[in-house]
C-alpha cells in the first residue's frame, strides 16, 4: 500500500481500495516462502498475492486451512478487478514479501531482547560474577554507544543487590569473556540491529515498483528499485547478531554447569554423579548455537543469475529472511534455555550465601516462579518441557506486561 500508493504505480484506484479492505478484515493472502531471488521484485510470490484480486488464489484460515478467494469474494460481496494495463507489473515488482519476512523477525527480535537482557544478569548474579566490569567510568573509555548503554542496564539490572556488594571482595580474580565482556560483544551486535532498522525503514517508505510512471512528466522510466539488496543486507545484519548473542548464551551456560568452571555442583545437579542435571540442557543449547552458525552464511554474498541472464545479480533477499526467521527462532529457545540454568543456579546460590539479588532481579525471580513454579524444583525431570512451555509463556506476553 505505502509503495502503490505513492503514485508512481500506474494503479487504477479500486486496486488501492481492495488492499485497504484486505487490511482493515485483517486478510492475509496465501503466498509461497520460496521461488524468489529477490531481483526483479519478489515475482512468484507476489503474483500469488496478486491472484486474489481476480478471485483466484486464497487466503490464510484460522487453522491450518487456506480459504479459497472464491469464497471470501462470495462472502464480502466483492467482485473481481480487471487488471489493467502496467496494473500486473505493479502488482508483482516489489520487494514485500522480503521485507515483510524480515520485518517480523526484526519485531520477534524486539520482544526477545528484553528477555535476554534480564536472564544474562541473572546469570551473573547465579555464576556469582562481578558487576564491578559494568561500571560506567570503563565504558565511557570505549567510543561505542550501544556498548555504553548494555554496560548501564546491566548496572541497573544488578543495582542495590546484598548478593553482589557481599563477594565484591572474594578471591575469584577475572570472569571468562561470556560473562566480563557482554557489553563489549552485544554492543556491536546492536548497532548492526539499528543498521538493519535502518535499510527496513528506508524500504517500507519506498516506491519498489518498475517501470515508474511520472504523470505530470508524461514519462515512463525503467529502472531496478524491486532489487532488494537493503533487504538482503538487513537481514544478514540481523542473522549476524543473533548468531553472536546465540553463542554467547551457549558460553554462559557452559560456564555454569561445566564442573572445570561452574561455581556450584557439576552441571548444576541437586546429587552429582547420582543426576545428569542441566547437562543436556546445555547440549541441546549447543546444537542450536550450532545450526545458528550454518544459517550465518550471508545469503546476500550469493547471487544466481536468472531471466537469460537480464537479472544478472540478483539480491536472495527472501532466502536471507527466511534462515534469519529460523535463527530468530532458536534464539528465543536459546534464552530460554540460558533461563533454565540462571534460576537453577541462583536458587543454590541464594540458599548457599542466604543473601538477596537486586530488586530487580527478585522481581524477576518470582515472576519466572508464577510463570512456570516448576523451575524452582531441585533433581531431575523432564526439562524439555520446561523448556517448551517457558518459550510459550516468552512469546505470549511482552516482559513489560508480566513484571508490571
Amino acid at each position: 500500500l505505502i509503495s502503490l500508493g505513492k503514485g508512481y504505480s500506474g494503479l487504477s484506484y479500486p486496486l488501492i481500495e481492495r488492499h485497504l479492505a484486505y487490511l482493515n478484515r485483517r486478510l492475509t493472502p496465501r503466498i509461497s516462502s520460496q521461488g524468489s531471488v529477490g531481483a526483479s521484485g519478489d515475482l512468484a510470490p507476489l503474483a500469488e498475492l496478486a491472484l486474489t484480486f481476480i478471485a483466484e488464489g486464497s487466503f490464510l484460515g484460522d487453522s491450518s486451512e487456506s480459504v479459497s478467494a472464491k469464497a471470501l469474494y462470495k462472502k464480502y460481496n466483492w467482485k473481481p478487478l480487471s487488471i489493467g494495463p502496467k496494473e500486473g507489473l505493479a502488482l508483482t515488482n516489489g520487494t514485500q514479501a522480503s521485507l515483510a519476512m524480515a520485518c517480523e523477525v526484526r519485531r520477534s527480535l524486539s520482544e526477545l531482547l528484553p528477555w535476554m537482557e534480564l536472564t544474562m544478569s541473572l546469570s551473573v548474579e547465579a555464576h556469582r560474577a562481578t558487576a564491578s566490569v559494568f561500571q560506567a567510568k570503563l565504558h565511557r573509555l570505549k567510543a561505542h554507544r550501544h556498548q555504553q548503554e548494555v554496560a548501564a542496564r546491566l548496572s541497573r539490572n544488578l543495582r542495590k543487590s546484598e548478593h553482589m556488594k557481599a563477594h565484591r571482595d572474594c578471591d575469584l580474580v577475572q570472569d571468562a569473556y561470556s560473562f566480563r565482556c557482554m557489553p563489549q560483544i552485544l554492543g556491536p551486535c546492536y548497532s548492526l540491529l539499528e543498521k538493519a532498522d535502518e535499510l527496513l525503514e528506508g524500504e517500507i517508505n519506498s516506491v519498489s515498483d518498475n517501470p515508474i510512471v511520472f504523470f505530470e512528466e508524461k514519462e515512463i522510466l525503467s529502472c531496478g528499485h524491486f532489487h532488494a539488496q537493503s533487504v538482503s543486507f538487513a537481514a544478514d545484519l540481523l542473522a549476524m547478531a543473533m548468531v553472536t548473542m546465540g553463542n554467547l548464551i551457549e558460553r554462559r551456560m557452559d560456564q555454569m554447569v561445566n564442573p572445570a568452571s561452574s561455581r556450584h555442583p557439576a552441571f548444576l545437579a541437586d546429587r552429582p554423579g547420582v543426576e545428569s542435571g542441566l547437562m543436556i540442557v546445555q547440549t541441546a543449547a549447543a546444537a542450536l548455537a550450532s545450526e545458528n552458525k550454518g544459517l550465518a552464511f550471508p545469503a546476500s554474498a550469493d547471487t544466481i543469475p536468472t531471466n537469460g541472464n537480464q537479472e544478472d545479480h540478483v539480491s536472495m533477499a527472501p532466502w536471507a529472511a527466511r534462515k534469519a526467521s529460523q535463527i530468530a527462532d532458536n534464539l528465543w529457545k536459546l534464552v530460554a534455555a540460558e533461563l533454565i540454568c540462571s534460576v537453577r543456579a541462583s536458587v543454590l546460590e541464594s540458599t548457599k550465601s542466604g543473601l538477596r539479588f537486586s530488586p530487580t532481579l527478585e522481581a524477576y525471580l518470582k515472576m519466572l516462579a508464577d510463570l512456570r513454579p516448576e523451575l524452582f524444583w531441585a533433581g531431575d525431570r523432564n526439562f524439555g518441557e520446561d523448556w517448551r512451555v517457558l518459550c510459550e509463556k516468552m512469546k505470549e506476553q511482552s516482559l513489560e506486561e508480566v513484571l508490571k
